[in-house]
């Protein structure tokens, strides 16, 4: 319980920051955001399900932004070959998806959902130029903090399970 507790201080400080932060910024809420803050919460989710540590956020950044690229990919091929057709949208995200899979032979993306989730961050923004710096921006800003929450949960922990010294009592002389 003291783990959950020093995490939920952590995540709870950082997460608040975020999102002060990001609804401050002048496009806040705009196509034109910078710093999109349910993106950084994607990257967060994805440090902690990619296992945390520099582990996980070296899976978590590169699977990613291994994602915004597929996204972009995608949209790159579809508006190439599309004159309106689903279908031919529908194609280049089945070639999108496989190949998000089929790179997870390389070990630095191996992290599959990460990819998806990278690619999704990437529709979701727009799916445009703006949308990848702001995909970019976001997953890394939100992979650092999710990093630095775990870290700072580390030095929580141990303070929540310190005991006060008892007050000594003084004797009393008869």
């Amino acid at each position: 319980m003291k783990r959950l507790l020093a995490l939920g201080i952590s995540i709870g400080v950082l997460a608040g920051i975020l999102t002060w932060v990001g609804f401050s910024l002048p496009e806040a809420g705009t196509t034109a955001a910078v710093l999109v803050v349910w993106v950084g919460f994607a990257a967060w989710a994805m440090f902690y399900a990619a296992g945390g540590g520099t582990g996980g956020l070296g899976k978590t950044v590169a699977s990613t932004l291994s994602g915004v690229v597929w996204g972009w990919l995608i949209i790159q091929a579809a508006t190439a070959a599309m004159s309106g057709n689903a279908a031919v949208l529908g194609l280049a995200v089945a070639i999108g998806a496989f190949g998000m899979c089929v790179q997870a032979a390389w070990k630095p993306l191996a992290f599959i959902p990460g990819a998806f989730v990278g690619a999704a961050c990437f529709f979701g923004t727009g799916a445009s130029g703006a949308a990848v710096l702001a995909s970019v921006v976001s997953l890394v800003v939100g992979a650092l903090l999710a990093f630095a929450s775990e870290k700072g949960a580390d030095v929580i922990e141990p303070l929540l399970g310190k005991k006060a010294a008892p007050t000594p009592v003084a004797h009393r002389h008869a």
